[in-house]
């Protein structure tokens, strides 16, 4: 075995066959292939797991199996300590954990304060002098530590709220949330426990007959004393007989009440009879900042504690780097304050620079969860370490990925091993070596179909991952929006959206996109929640109308199908998820063996007691308890896996047993049930096959299932609660977790809908389906504070032509690309796929321009990424075909010999104002080089240098020996330049046209050869 790869043979963890294979050491390795594979069982199930077990199992001999999976393997050899950043793990629903707390960000602010913040007077909350004594009340303040700026302590917390920043009560609105409802009404409506029990009742209506209150009388017609009454009560005695006894009662009014028997509640389940009628107000004493007065008055270099608590991270970024800049940072915490910004730059690195601190990290998505445990590594500075991560791009904007792979190939050179489970085109382009599973999902999957390097995956017959990236974008008719009817919402406040209308046509496929963090959920839930008024009040008989609705008369129901996870009981099936298990259990319970025999539905439940086999009851699995290690599960000897008694399998319905049945795939049972005539049944199993599922059994446990599988089923699930026309249908991003060959399934469940006479809105990043969309509402156009608002509503094809729209730039990119599947194509280094980058935009301009070729070493000693960059005269296209370049570096430039190393670098064309880079980099040690510049890493993840004219991301491809030179001969992968710029390239002083038989060579060919 190599030293230099993980190497796994005979897994057979779930839909596994035996799989053998090697992942490179010290790479990034990508499992691709089809949901449902064999991806999560191989990486996750399997490497994963067994790694985690050897290493916690190392760590004391008391820990002899810590591991939770159920893997099973011949040999696993190679492995290192593993770290898995998944989507959603446990740990995280502790709703006082905040994005500060889960990152250490508020530790280091409070020491921040605690050290750099000068007290104020605790009286006047006035400036106080150096020795902290106030001339205008004559009283010293405390001297300030991190303790003062913490909520959960008792120097530092509000005293209003506890540090919670909020006011838990009861609120009005959700009491009474129609107002126009009548007194008796609004009782007859309350929840059970509550105010609605007898003894309140009666009180209420006998003060009512007292002051001449008439029950008939909405709520908003109460004058001001009446309403008093009806929420405070009053102070008279009323003697009343309640179920056989009399005793005195006093009205003390729904609010008192239901304060006082919240207070007083014994239990929880008595407590959570309230829940509803709850409401958050946030503290007047500490306008949500948590902190006392004095802790909140404190500033660091002019703001306050709480300014960077809920200002975005990016924001917070800018104020520090500006005070340290400008020598406003106290000295005594310039360190920490540099810390501070080197952790929040790793985190707006992900595409996370729009969270606050003081967000829940209960209100995150996996994505977002994933990326922020992903920017805390990147701090670490470990190495040797197996990451495993699970779609780290999922919920991602196309525009954000690339920092994505950014970060993924700095923990790479660090010295780690990652290993990323993805479906994303352009993360599988990323990676250093590709193991494809497949070619099917289920029973169908579970082989190793690829390995290799991605320009050998385009080049693999066999792969339905190459297939998917060469074939043609998936297509639509359009609907005809002529003489369309449409949906306008309007005032839609939620979040970062404020004020804004929402407006897309009846019948049609809508799409809600924007970056990541833009306001896509907040607008779609706007939409949700006015369309769901209208569709309540005019159900209750009232107005149909709703304010700033206008063309929801059309719809009868309004379905949001979420991103959420389906039920992981061990018992939960499919055939009890998408509820076909009675209908099937009828079916043998009805049959003529179950009639003779006397055998009812429950003896076809491995759930009941019965008929199951109770040695396993009903799993089919039998345990083994081990006293060191954990237990192993074996099929069961005394039904052989079978799940059932055999007096219960001896009945038969057209032959086939109930184990037989549940046993069959989807595609198989579909025909048959089809045969026998249960058309419920095949409406259900109809529904699971138009989505792809038809490979699964349908008593296969769902916690068996992949991530792609599940998200399909959920939305199986909610489909088969309506079949009706005129639904709004609300998808939150249906392609995550999907692979390219999936998606087809998507959208015929579209169309389907759409030919029924519903309406679809998506919140989608997938540019191909966006792409396709009847209508688009693009949200932007930043994250955050510079998103929220809405800058296009219209076709896909305005929106390729809006400048404002980020999102647009990646569908005018789509649509301008050639068929990538013509004869003849072959498939380019860089993206987009089957095209070679356009070098034409250079020009004649680069044979006399100034250049920069930056790259990033290793630093052996530090194991820290190391940029290096010099200056070139010139470059040269070699050939447009093949996207090549040239161009003439010294042979003993130790700055060339780093970059050379890593294989990959940008070239960067620098502007004629852009003088003081080139002396720059012409100047000074070849690693301190890029320390007075500005630059961010580009997409090949090395120095790109801000207000360039031009970019060349390429790879090393040859070099050749002339004198003491070497001749460079670059692929180029992407390319970002402007030819119609006003602005120029840095010309070489001096040169003119004789140069460039010297250095500068315009167009030359390949056949031709170096001259």
């Amino acid at each position: 075995m190599s030293l230099h790869s993980i190497r796994l043979e005979g897994v057979t963890t779930h839909n596994l066959k035996s799989v053998d294979v090697s992942l490179p050491k010290g790479r990034l390795v990508v499992a691709a292939g089809v949901s449902g594979s064999g991806k999560s069982s191989l990486i996750i199930d399997t490497l994963f797991e067994h790694s985690k077990t050897l290493y916690l199992g190392a760590l004391s001999s008391k820990s002899l199996d810590m591991g939770d999976g159920d893997y099973q393997f011949d040999r696993i050899a190679g492995t290192q300590p593993p770290v898995a950043l998944r989507q959603r793990d446990g740990g995280y629903s502790n709703p006082r954990s905040t994005v500060g707390t889960l990152t250490g960000l508020d530790g280091l602010y409070r020491l921040l304060f605690g050290a750099g913040s000068r007290p104020v007077c605790p009286v006047c909350l006035g400036p106080t002098g150096a020795d902290l004594f106030c001339d205008t009340c004559g009283c010293f303040a405390e001297p300030h530590s991190a303790k003062h700026f913490s909520p959960n302590r008792k120097e530092g917390k509000c005293l209003g709220c506890d540090g919670v920043g909020e006011i838990v009560g009861f609120a009005l609105d959700k009491i009474i949330p129609d107002r126009s409802k009548t007194l008796t009404e609004i009782w007859d409506g309350a929840d059970p426990g509550t105010f609605a029990v007898p003894n309140v009742r009666k009180a209420f209506e006998a003060m009512a007959a007292d002051i001449g209150l008439d029950l008939d009388l909405p709520f908003e017609k109460l004058s001001p004393e009446q309403t008093e009454r009806v929420l405070h009560g009053s102070d008279t005695i009323y003697t009343l007989k309640i179920r056989k006894v009399t005793n005195d009662f006093r009205f003390e009014g729904i609010l008192d009440f239901l304060e006082r028997a919240y207070k007083n509640a014994s239990s929880a389940a008595r407590r959570n009879a309230f829940t509803n009628y709850l409401g958050r107000e946030v503290c007047s004493a500490c306008g949500g900042g948590r902190l006392r007065p004095e802790s909140l008055r404190a500033t660091v270099a002019g703001h306050t504690f709480h300014d960077f608590q809920s200002d975005e991270l990016s924001r917070s970024i800018a104020r520090l780097r500006q005070a340290l800049a400008s020598g406003d940072m106290p000295p005594q915490v310039r360190e920490l304050a540099a810390a501070i910004v080197k952790q929040s730059a790793n985190i707006d690195e992900v595409g996370l620079g729009h969270l606050q601190l003081r967000r829940p990290v209960t209100t995150l998505s996996g994505g977002e969860l994933q990326r922020l445990l992903l920017a805390q590594h990147l701090a670490s500075d470990l190495t040797g370490v197996m990451y495993v991560l699970d779609e780290p791009t999922a919920g991602l904007h196309e525009a954000d990925t690339g920092k994505i792979l950014t970060s993924l190939r700095r923990l790479r050179d660090l010295g780690n091993t990652v290993i990323v489970i993805e479906h994303d085109e352009s993360v599988i382009r990323a990676a250093d070596w590709i193991v494809e599973l497949g070619p099917g999902a289920g029973s169908r999957g579970g082989e190793i179909v690829f390995e290799g390097r991605f320009a050998d995956l385009l080049r693999a017959g066999d792969s339905p991952t190459a297939a998917a990236m060469l074939s043609e974008a998936p297509s639509r008719t359009a609907v005809d929006l002529t003489g369309a009817r449409w949906l306008e919402i309007g005032g839609i406040t939620r979040n970062n959206v404020v004020d804004q209308t929402a407006r897309f046509p009846l019948g049609g496929l809508t799409c809600v996109s924007g970056v990541s963090g833009a306001g896509k959920s907040s607008l779609v839930a706007g939409i949700h929640d006015a369309v769901s008024r209208v569709i309540a009040r005019r159900s209750a008989g009232t107005a149909a109308g709703g304010a700033g609705v206008e063309g929801a008369n059309a719809l009868d129901d309004v379905i949001y199908v979420e991103q959420r996870p389906i039920g992981r009981s061990s018992r939960s099936t499919l055939v009890t998820y998408i509820g076909i298990s009675d209908h099937i259990r009828d079916a043998f319970a009805g049959s003529a063996d179950a009639l003779e025999r006397g055998l009812g539905r429950g003896e076809f439940s491995p759930n009941v007691a019965g008929g199951r086999c109770e040695a396993c009851k009903g799993l089919g699995l039998a345990e083994i308890e081990m006293t060191l290690f954990k237990s192993e599960f074996v099929v069961c000897p005394e039904c052989d896996g079978r799940r059932f008694q055999d007096h219960v399998l001896e009945v038969r319905l057209n032959g086939r047993n109930i184990y037989d049945v549940l046993s069959m795939t989807v595609e198989d049972a579909l025909g048959w049930f089809d045969a026998a005539g249960y058309p419920k049944v095949v409406q259900a199993l109809g529904v699971l096959d138009e989505f792809g599922l038809g490979y699964l059994q349908l008593g296969c446990s769902t916690t068996t299932l992949s991530g792609g599988e599940a998200q399909r089923l959920n939305l199986a699930g909610e489909l088969l609660k309506q079949r009706r026309s005129r639904t709004l249908f609300i998808f939150d991003e249906p392609t995550r977790g999907l692979h390219a060959a999936d998606i087809r399934h998507l959208l015929a469940l579209f169309e389907r809908l759409l030919s029924t006479g519903n309406t679809i809105v998506v919140i989608e990043h997938n540019v191909k389906v966006i792409a396709i969309a009847d209508w688009v509402i693009d949200l932007g156009p930043g994250a955050g504070h510079d998103g929220g608002r809405v800058v296009h509503s219209g076709t896909p094809a305005a929106l390729a032509a809006n400048p404002d729209s980020v999102t647009g730039q990646f569908v005018r990119r789509l649509r301008d690309e050639p068929d990538s599947t013509a004869p003849g194509t072959e498939p380019a280094a860089g993206p987009p796929i089957g095209v070679a980058p356009d070098l034409g935009v250079l020009g004649e301009l680069l044979p006399l321009a100034v250049t920069v070729v930056a790259g990033t070493a290793r630093n052996a000693e530090q194991n820290d990424p190391t940029p290096y960059g010099l200056v070139i005269g010139s470059l040269t296209v070699v050939s447009d075909e093949l996207a090549l370049i040239g161009f003439l570096v010294r042979s003993r430039s130790t700055s060339w010999l780093a970059i050379a190393d890593t294989g990959r670098f940008c070239v960067n064309i620098l502007g004629e104002d852009q003088k003081d880079v080139a002396d720059a980099l012409s100047q000074g040690r070849p690693d301190c080089r890029f320390e007075a510049l500005a630059w961010t890493p580009s997409a090949n993840g090395c120095p790109r240098l801000a207000g360039a004219v031009g970019t060349l991301d390429c790879s090393l491809k040859s070099t050749y020996q002339i004198g003491d030179h070497q001749f460079v001969l670059a692929t180029v992968v992407t390319v970002d330049m402007d030819a119609g710029a006003d602005r120029r390239p840095l010309l070489r002083d001096g040169r003119g046209d004789s140069a460039l038989g010297a250095y500068g060579w315009r167009r030359f060919s390949l056949e031709a050869g170096v001259r």
